[in-house]
């Protein structure tokens, strides 16, 4: 097999029929590549065209398609290649794959150009590794791009050049490191030059401006096609269709231009799905929660109540004393027979105190701190964006809002995809920049959205 790649570095098209990818395993077999997996891998193999953009769905298996093409490169054609992707996690996976399937064959482990005081087992094991080097002089690495630090990426970047780029997520990567990342072309014969730029099509921007190039040659795979090839189930479908995003991840299509604003956040619901959830009265069945929203300043403290079909505002007042919030807490508790562990409070600033004021006379609520880490870590940024998301679950699934001016400020929430593909809500500053206003009612209804605390067990000596 070792022969056979370095032929094809001198008769690429040799490899189509070679099925070179098979050399690598899953599950101890040979692994075996859908018809479009083959598309992006020879994609990467023979350099057919000088620049390429792929959009595909999630789960696809994409990234590691990309990978095995590019050791398979690398190996075998001496290439080198640097993948470029919006966040460190993105640019591990990518390596992991390389790394992983380093150990497939002899092949891959007799070229690599290791130091020789890293044993196998620890490359194996190896979490922070960002570069392959092997004998013949190819080689992978990978850089992370993270907008929250552009200016610090944009100097990192500009250290590198390559001729051979790899965009992960490109649309994630944001317009100025997106212009500096081709800057490391420059140095190179154009034709003598490869960048493809694969992803999910999240935002109008650099990646839907060259979606639109005449430069660049197209591949798009749609979850249509997963189903064609078996990468997806029709049950598996049917069960994402009302998750976020399903048009992006699935349907692989753009957002309308009226859908986002300039940092790339939409609303969270519509003006129909608002005006259609208003109901006049409370329907206080089951059982209930309540959320407090203690404000700060001029603020208001907000009491939202909720059963499983509406929420109301039990309560509203501006002071700035604990024990009187304490107090409308154990009176709203007492008069809707709710329980301490359906009550969540607002865990930061003042309201941390009324938690603790409550917890000392044995009320042991639910303490929340919007920036804490989320209980689906894989899908939200924080417990904030959780417990929001959860709530645009419950209204498109037919919740009810008595009616409330406060309420209107539901129609002020953003939210957006961040780096690390988890949903995060526009943060509050920004909002109030928007708005003029804290969304002080708004915060009362999500915390009855968050998870509650788990318990703490008992143990017996």
């Amino acid at each position: 097999m070792f022969g056979e790649l370095r032929l094809a570095s001198k008769d690429r098209l040799k490899m189509k029929n070679e099925e070179l990818y098979r050399i690598f395993k899953l599950h101890d077999k040979p692994i075996e590549l859908s018809p479009m997996q083959k598309v992006i891998f020879y994609e990467i193999i023979d350099f057919s065209h000088i620049r390429t953009q792929i959009i595909a769905p999630t789960q696809y298996g994409k990234t590691l398609t990309v990978a095995l093409a590019i050791l398979t490169a690398a190996v075998g054609m001496s290439e080198r290649f640097t993948v470029l992707a919006p966040s460190e996690k993105k640019a591990r996976i990518l390596m992991n794959y390389c790394i992983e399937h380093l150990f497939d064959s002899e092949v891959f482990l007799s070229a690599l150009d290791l130091d020789p005081n890293i044993t196998w087992d620890k490359l194996r094991r190896e979490r922070t590794r960002t570069n392959l080097s092997f004998k013949g002089g190819g080689g992978i690495q990978v850089l992370s791009l993270d907008a929250r630090n552009t200016r610090r990426n944009i100097e990192a970047v500009m250290g590198f050049g390559g001729n051979r780029l790899i965009l992960d997520e490109s649309s994630l990567i944001d317009d100025p490191l997106y212009a500096t990342v081709k800057r490391m072309l420059g140095g190179y014969k154009y034709s003598d030059t490869f960048l493809l730029e694969i992803g999910n099509p999240f935002y109008r921007n650099h990646f839907y401006r060259t979606w639109n190039s005449d430069l660049y040659h197209k591949i798009f795979i749609d979850y249509h096609i997963g189903l064609q090839e078996g990468r997806y189930s029709p049950e598996f479908i049917d069960e994402v269709r009302d998750e976020a995003y399903f048009d992006i991840f699935y349907e692989c299509k753009f957002p309308e231009p009226d859908q986002l604003d300039a940092r790339g956040y939409r609303f969270l619901v519509t003006d129909t799905e608002y005006q259609k959830s208003l109901i006049e009265t409370p329907v206080p069945d089951g059982e209930l929660k309540l959320g407090a929203d203690i404000g700060a300043g001029g603020d208001f403290n907000v009491f939202t109540v909720r059963s499983q079909k509406c929420a109301w505002v039990e309560e509203k007042n501006q002071t700035q004393d604990t024990m009187t919030n304490v107090n409308v807490i154990r009176d709203i508790m007492k008069k809707r027979k709710i329980t301490a562990r359906n009550v969540f409070v607002d865990d930061i600033g003042i309201g941390r105190g009324v938690t603790d004021r409550l917890k000392e006379l044995g009320i042991k609520v639910n303490g929340i701190s919007s920036g804490a880490k989320p209980k689906d870590t894989t899908r939200y940024k924080n417990i904030k964006a959780e417990m929001t998301w959860n709530f645009r679950k419950w209204i498109k699934e037919g919740g009810k809002l008595v009616k409330n001016e406060g309420y209107n400020q539901v129609l002020w929430i953003k939210y957006k995809v961040s780096t690390d593909k988890v949903i995060q809500i526009e943060p509050k500053d920004e909002l109030m920049q928007r708005t003029g206003k804290s969304p002080d009612y708004f915060d009362s209804l999500a915390l009855t959205f968050a998870p509650q605390k788990p318990e703490p067990k008992i143990r017996f000596i």
